[in-house]
């Protein structure tokens, strides 16, 4: 079977409305996200549901078109939050928690960075209290743990409407919008950001789709963060638009 043509009408949407269109493709009920560190496995509605319950919340503690940082490893966590952020336009910056503190505060000030999502067992896993402890000054430290525990019945019924009718509920976003901001490691200097549109992002997945040969019963297995490029794009977004499962 011939490589698909790369098909830019695939691009000029948001990465959310990707996600939407992609659900009704392949169907809510076909799981696509397998988190090998709990062995919790997600289908379509659950990410839609989860990333509207989720965003939801932030919505009460960021403004719209903020760039909201995310310290949070190769999860299905990870991949919620960053959909979660789009759902009501906010912008996922995608925080390298290897780069150190140092060059993590340089990415949070150039980046207008105010509040950091990241996760208790993460943080405890990694050893990395005292980067929490030094960010603190620089931003606001929200645990995703304690979040979905305090999820409010506002919340829940956002998810519930949000995931049947995702139009009334979910933010209006153009392609040209900035849909995620990478920074790099910070070796020569200050880290630089990358600003990336919603159509950058798509279009790169499309690229990929026209070079590798995927099918929606494989299995893409996914060991790099999402801070890094290729694990963001290739691994995580890439994954939930072809309908193949990630893990």
């Amino acid at each position: 079977m011939p490589l698909p043509t790369y098909d830019a009408q695939r691009t000029t949407m948001s990465v959310f409305d990707a996600l939407l269109q992609a659900r009704r493709r392949f169907g809510g009920s076909k799981e696509i996200l397998w988190d090998g560190n709990d062995d919790r496995k997600l289908t379509y509605d659950e990410v839609v549901r989860g990333a509207f319950a989720l965003g939801h919340a932030l919505k009460r503690m960021t403004a719209k078109g903020e760039n909201v940082g995310v310290m949070l490893p190769s999860s299905a966590g990870a991949v919620v939050a960053f959909f979660a952020l789009h759902a009501f336009g906010r912008i996922p910056a995608m925080l390298n928690f290897t780069a150190g503190e140092k060059a993590l505060s340089a990415a949070i000030k150039l980046g207008g960075i105010k509040t950091v999502l990241t996760a208790k067992r993460f943080i405890e896993l990694g050893k990395f209290e005292h980067l929490i402890e030094a960010l603190k000054d620089d931003a606001a430290i929200v645990y995703l743990d304690d979040l979905r525990e305090q999820l409010t019945l506002g919340d829940k019924l956002t998810a519930v409407g949000g995931s049947k009718a995702p139009g009334l509920f979910k933010a209006r976003l153009k392609p040209s919008d900035t849909g995620v901001i990478l920074f790099t490691s910070g070796t020569e200097g200050d880290p630089k950001g990358v600003a990336l549109s919603h159509q950058n992002i798509l279009a790169n997945v499309e690229q990929v789709r026209c070079h590798i040969e995927l099918y929606d019963n494989d299995i893409l297995f996914n060991p790099l963060p999402t801070f890094h490029c290729f694990g963001l794009t290739v691994g995580a977004i890439l994954p939930m638009m072809l309908g193949v499962k990630e893990i």
